[in-house]
């Protein structure tokens, strides 16, 4: 099934649960979750730079490497937090900036790599009812 927001949508697995928040999306499975939202840059496109974050914090998520999930490229940080895999991706199209997360524990999170990347790789740009 489909879900997402006015300006972006994927592709959820039947097996997956979905949670429609009013910040964001929460797509879950045993003991992982993926967590989706998004910003509007009001003037201009977001840039790569947009998508840098200070030295402290990069230092605390570890590198980051460059991804590209259906129509949206950006950034992934891949770290360990008190024994949960955390993933930060900040991805962009247009004006658009999704910020996604999934956490979980080090079994769920290799039981769902995958489904995570799959379900990221349907991403597609929606055309925005307020433009």
């Amino acid at each position: 099934m489909r879900f997402g927001w006015s300006s972006w949508s994927l592709d959820v697995p039947d097996d997956w649960s979905v949670i429609e928040h009013a910040e964001c999306l929460s797509v879950t499975r045993s003991d992982g979750a993926l967590q989706a939202s998004s910003a509007h840059k009001e003037v201009g496109v977001v840039t790569e730079r947009d998508l840098l974050f200070d030295e402290e914090e990069r230092r605390a998520w570890g590198c980051w490497k460059p991804v590209q999930y259906g129509e949206f490229v950006g950034i992934v940080y891949r770290y360990f937090h008190e024994e949960i895999v955390w993933r930060r991706w900040f991805l962009r199209n247009g004006p658009t900036l999704l910020f996604v997360t999934y956490n979980g524990t080090i079994d769920a999170a290799e039981r769902d790599s995958l489904a995570v990347s799959s379900i990221l790789s349907t991403l597609r740009v929606e055309a925005s009812s307020d433009a």
